[in-house]
């Protein structure tokens, strides 16, 4: 009944907010909302810095935290559900309401407005940022850090093409529940091409291949092969375990763990690879409408 990716509950503590689902008796607690303040933080299965990496949080995403405890907070990613534990240390009570995101594949903070300054860190496509002052093409977002501007979106801005979106990640590393432009795994590609477009994915393929959205159409589906050639730019295409984004009729776009990287390849190409590995045919493809 539970999926343990997208629902907090544990056989010690839940949600509150799920109680009425769970067993009489069954302890609930009420989430606190707090911030991301790390550029890039793991989130793990367990508490533990050598568990699986289930995702990552980005600067600025906010998070609802159910317990603190030997360093780690047990909180569900508001952005996209994902439940698991990120060390307390990168976390703030302190909300900060963005007004820009990040919309170039990353870019470097600088500890003046000077692009000789000092760095400190490196933030990916889709931080959210609260730009409190600019002085000439630098945008200061805290205390002693500072943006170009130009890599800047507001925070309502939408790109148009996904594939675009997920272009600009080409040869980026390929990193199992990888989440930021530093390496991330297919399903995180897919998700942050259509986020920077205004549409919001769950974390997993199998989320994506199977949650209901209005602005997807299933009118292939698992009969995607009747017709190859009608697949198009943009839709989605689903293995068991696996996504890639069409980037035309005959090539696809994917992090691919067979290239350890952000890729392109043709559609038939691909599809014969991973049979001949024993992962099976596409089973699923969806179009965006």
């Amino acid at each position: 009944m539970f999926d343990p990716r997208r629902h907090a509950v544990r056989p010690d503590l839940a949600d509150s907010r799920l109680a009425d689902l769970l067993p009489e008796g069954h302890a609930v607690v009420d989430g606190a909302l707090e911030q991301v303040i790390a550029p890039v933080v793991p989130i793990f299965a367990q508490p533990d810095a050598l568990a699986d990496r289930a995702s990552e949080a980005l600067l600025g995403e906010r998070v609802m935290v159910f317990e603190d405890r030997d360093g780690f907070s047990w909180c569900q990613l508001q952005t996209d559900g994902t439940v698991g534990y990120i060390p307390t240390a990168a976390l703030s009570p302190d909300i900060a309401e963005p007004t820009h995101r990040l919309g170039a594949l990353r870019s470097f903070v600088y500890a003046t407005p000077d692009l000789h300054g000092a760095v400190s860190a490196a933030l990916s496509m889709g931080s959210d940022v609260r730009v409190e002052e600019q002085d000439g093409d630098f945008s200061r977002i805290g205390p002693d850090e500072w943006v170009f501007t130009g890599h800047l979106l507001t925070a309502d801005a939408a790109a148009d093409d996904p594939v675009t979106v997920a272009e600009m990640f080409l040869h980026t590393p390929y990193l199992w529940g990888g989440r930021s432009s530093l390496g991330l795994d297919c399903s995180a590609l897919v998700q942050r091409a259509f986020a920077a477009c205004g549409r919001d994915l769950p974390r997993d393929s199998d989320m994506q291949a199977g949650d209901a959205f209005d602005w997807l159409d299933d009118s292939f589906g698992a009969d995607w092969q009747a017709d190859a050639k009608a697949l198009r730019r943009g839709d989605l295409l689903f293995w068991d375990g696996h996504v890639a984004l069409m980037a035309d009729d005959s090539q696809l776009i994917h992090a691919s763990a067979h290239a350890m990287a952000v890729a392109t390849e043709p559609l038939a190409q691909a599809v014969a690879r991973i049979e001949a590995a024993g992962k099976g045919l596409p089973t699923w493809a969806r179009r965006p409408i």
